[in-house]
């Protein structure tokens, strides 16, 4: 699965022929004409686009959270970022697992394109705090989901789900209800559980909404400024936030999905207002984004496709010189370091969807792993 969020294709616009080209027999065969060739399809730039802009995100969102307390800039600009992006991702997710819902034969490519790589790249994570931080090595936290993998983790619980949302006549609703009143369950204690159950209702809007509403936000040519302009005025609303003066200051767990509301010191009530507040920041900030990514082809459209590649190997980098103290250096708790470590960010994110890349990779991130699976339709 070179793509982590894979994109449907569309049918290809009309081309006129080659007069160079060889002509084929049209000649109708003797059981009578032969039926016509299909169209050829073509992906959605735009989505594309999006999933390109996302990971860079990501990739971004893990190097700023290292120096998200050196300055209120820093933070203001993580807070919004982490505000929207991925509850975007999980819900382009969503939207592109639509496939899960009516059919089980989509189930088959769970386990070599999501379990395989997990188990693969969950060890390197591990394996990172042990050689590079020296943690001790303990075998019972080998497989639990270490950093970014709490990812994969849920992505097979939200499609295995997916038949079940399909039966409901409110989906979205009950899934802002689980997600609400998980908050207070137990499991929370568990951050790739928390997160599943969090995000659930983004992952749920993509897998139901109807297509000509995100359609919608691919509009005229001043949907792309409004966007743009709403991300930008959030800033300096996040300024404000961390800096705790004039709104109060609240923890950023509320954001990450990752904690329970006993955890961040919430009864149930005040957590479900503050989960519900979350909420609706994030669809929000993501309908910003997507109104703000551009529509057509550009020279990173392609590097939207191979979005496996950059989630699953940027970490290893991120990880190994942060353990390693490389940003301990005085220099990068600058606001010219951090303009440099962005800069680098971008450019790692960049190299690792590359062709080179994925070819040096592709063992790990798309392993083969169909011969685990049983031959399909009773086939021997």
């Amino acid at each position: 699965m070179t793509d982590i969020l894979p994109t449907p294709r569309t049918p290809a616009a009309a081309t006129a022929p080659d007069p160079g080209a060889t002509v084929p027999d049209v000649r109708a065969p003797a059981d009578g004409p032969r039926a016509p060739a299909a169209a050829p399809k073509q992906r959605d730039a735009y989505f594309d686009n999006v999933k390109f802009f996302l990971i860079m995100l990501v990739v971004l969102g893990h190097i700023w959270e290292i120096f998200r307390t050196d300055s209120h800039a820093t933070a203001a600009v993580y807070t919004v970022t982490y505000g929207f992006h991925m509850p975007v991702f999980v819900f382009v997710s969503g939207f592109f697992s639509r496939g899960f819902m009516k059919s089980t034969e989509k189930f088959r490519g769970i386990f070599p394109a999501l379990v395989v790589p997990y188990v693969i790249f969950n060890v390197l994570y591990r394996m990172q705090l042990v050689i590079i931080q020296g943690n001790d090595f303990r075998l019972h936290e080998l497989f639990r989901p270490q950093f970014l993998m709490w990812f994969l983790v849920a992505l097979v619980l939200w499609r295995l789900s997916a038949p079940l949302w399909s039966h409901l006549r409110h989906p979205f609703a009950v899934s802002v209800a689980l997600a609400l009143i998980a908050g207070s369950w137990s499991f929370n204690s568990d951050a790739a559980l928390c997160r599943a159950a969090g995000l659930l209702p983004f992952f749920v809007l993509g897998l139901t909404v109807r297509r000509d509403r995100v359609d919608a936000l691919r509009g005229p040519g001043w949907t792309r400024w409004a966007g743009a302009a709403v991300l930008l005025a959030a800033l300096p609303v996040a300024y404000l936030w961390d800096l705790g003066k004039v709104l109060p200051k609240i923890t950023h767990g509320v954001l990450l999905w990752n904690r329970g509301y006993d955890y961040m010191g919430f009864n149930a009530v005040e957590g479900m207002a503050y989960r519900l507040l979350a909420l609706g920041v994030a669809v929000v900030l993501g309908m910003a984004f997507l109104a703000a990514v551009p529509r057509g082809r550009a020279w990173y459209t392609v590097l939207g496709t191979r979005t496996m590649y950059v989630y699953l190997l940027h970490g290893l980098v991120v990880k190994t010189l942060h353990y390693g103290g490389v940003f301990d250096a005085r220099f990068f708790h600058t606001p010219a370091g951090q303009l440099a470590v962005t800069a680098g960010g971008l450019a790692l994110g960049i190299l690792l969807a590359t062709v080179p890349v994925q070819r040096l990779t592709r063992w790990a991130v798309e392993p083969k792993g169909r011969w685990l699976l049983k031959p399909a339709h009773g086939g021997t």
